[in-house]
């Protein structure tokens, strides 16, 4: 039989543990020891004023997490995680700014479980240009935490990813000095959070990066276009091998000169040629594909404003057979590439369409972004009619039959009163089959169900009650790991 007990932390006396023991049934005791933490300390940690980093040793023990409360809330607790003998750290994410909190290591050996003695700290404050920011929303989220990318003024040194609680409030952030805009970000599968960080919409020649950081926001791996491109901002993705990424996929360009006087511009113009770019773990490239060889200005949309780059890849995506799907918003138009050979597979949307469009009241679509590939192969994305006035954007679902080359709309949702968004933006199926949709350049975003009810609006907004714009409005279920939100 086991006996576990547990208390409140404050009542814990110092140095003492609490300890659950196993006994078979003539009461013989097990012979693993019972594990043992020593040194348990407290910090603030650099990366985000909402969290606490906890060091410690630990003896005996195959896993830990830590237990906390404040004066006023109830017992909270992290996640379990793998720990060795020796110095370890735990984080706690998700906490109040400015307030008194309590930990305790509780560690999990073969000889049963300990929890060490208390230890107190104070989380600090938001960094100004974020205390003030919220979602205010009206409705209920279904889950977890919304992640984006708040887009200030091109000459803000400072620039934030945060992901906000159910409630609005910013329950997580990580600050980056001096190093670009933050744009496309997300969490991947290993629960880290990467981000692009530069000074590039896709077409400036500005050496950008995406980083990867971790719940605790340690900056552990940077990604990059291959020499000579520049990085894209608008998508990574990262494959993995268990925990460890074994392919990054990410778009790259180069600059080039064209005579665009017949579309209005300059004789010599220059445009960012973009790539699809795959890299090993290691970092090396093996695979690229050039727009350049499939596309020229003469492919633009009849009614187009001229732009920085050739085809604007305005997102990446993986089909269920591993080939490429990317969103071409300059040529409104997505096209499936072979990932070994480059070949192209098919065209839906643009000058050159392959497909009948069906039961879609505006026969397609503009100026689109986010493509995601659901598990049926439809394709869900944010029609932005960039092109239509006014822009009133909506999210859109299509079942695509390749092999009879027909695209039909099986879902939509299209606010009302309708919302402009002519640019960014996202789409993101949940688990409870409900979709959260990101009209990114209104600073709002909505959950709705499959039929279109909405269950849940907030408008991202600054201090003076100004919306603010994102790139995309992400849902993820937990700060500590990955899991389908």
């Amino acid at each position: 039989m086991c006996l576990q007990s547990r208390t409140r932390l404050a009542s814990v006396a110092a140095g003492a543990i609490l300890v659950a023991t196993c006994t078979d049934s003539r009461g013989v005791a097990p012979l693993p020891a019972t594990p043992r933490v020593t040194q348990v300390a407290a910090a603030a940690n650099p990366n985000n004023a909402l969290s606490v980093l906890v060091a410690f040793h630990a003896d005996g023990a195959d896993s830990a997490r830590l237990l906390y409360e404040n004066a006023t809330g109830p017992l909270g607790d992290t996640p379990f995680v793998h720990v060795n003998a020796g110095s370890e750290r735990l984080v706690a994410l998700g906490l109040h700014p400015s307030t008194v909190y309590t930990f305790a290591v509780e560690a999990v050996g073969a000889g049963g479980s300990t929890q060490s003695a208390p230890v107190t700290t104070m989380t600090g404050e938001l960094p100004p240009p974020i205390r003030a920011l919220r979602l205010a929303s009206s409705g209920a989220p279904s889950s977890g935490y919304t992640l984006a990318t708040p887009l200030g003024a091109p000459t803000d040194s400072n620039t934030f990813v945060i992901a906000f609680d159910s409630a609005g409030q910013i329950a997580w952030y990580r600050e980056f000095t001096d190093q670009g805009w933050a744009v496309e970000a997300k969490q991947q599968a290993n629960g880290d959070i990467t981000v692009y960080l530069g000074r590039s919409y896709g077409w400036q020649a500005d050496y950008g990066q995406f980083v990867e950081v971790t719940p605790a926001g340690d900056i552990v791996r940077r990604f990059a276009a291959g020499s000579p491109s520049f990085t894209d901002p608008h998508e990574l993705l990262l494959s993995f091998r268990d925990s460890s990424v074994s392919a990054a996929h990410l778009l790259g360009y180069e600059l080039r000169h064209f005579d665009l006087s017949a579309f209005g511009g300059s004789a010599d113009s220059v445009l960012a040629v973009h790539t699809i770019e795959r890299q090993n773990a290691a970092g090396v490239t093996e695979f690229r594909w050039r727009s350049g060889d499939e596309y020229t200005p003469s492919d633009w949309p009849a009614v187009n404003r001229l732009t920085g780059d050739l085809v604007h890849p305005s997102s990446l995506a993986l089909d269920v057979d591993g080939n490429y799907v990317v969103s071409l918003q300059a040529m409104d138009e997505i096209t499936k590439v072979d990932a070994r050979t480059g070949a192209t597979i098919w065209r839906l949307g643009g000058r050159h369409n392959q497909f009948a469009i069906v039961d879609d009241p505006l026969n397609g679509f503009q100026g689109q972004h986010s493509v995601r590939v659901l598990g049926d192969g439809h394709l869900l994305l944010m029609d932005n009619r960039l092109r239509s006035q006014p822009p009133w954007a909506r999210a859109v679902e299509y079942d695509v039959d390749a092999g009879a080359r027909v695209a039909r709309l099986v879902w939509q949702y299209s606010p009302s009163p309708p919302v402009a968004s002519p640019i960014m933006g996202s789409v993101q199926r949940l688990a409870n089959h409900n979709t959260v949709v990101g009209f990114a350049a209104a600073g709002r975003v909505d959950e709705v169900t499959p039929a279109g009810l909405v269950v849940w609006q907030a408008t991202l907004l600054a201090s003076d009650a100004t919306p603010v714009s994102f790139y995309r409005a992400i849902r993820i279920a937990s700060l500590y790991r990955f899991l389908s939100p």
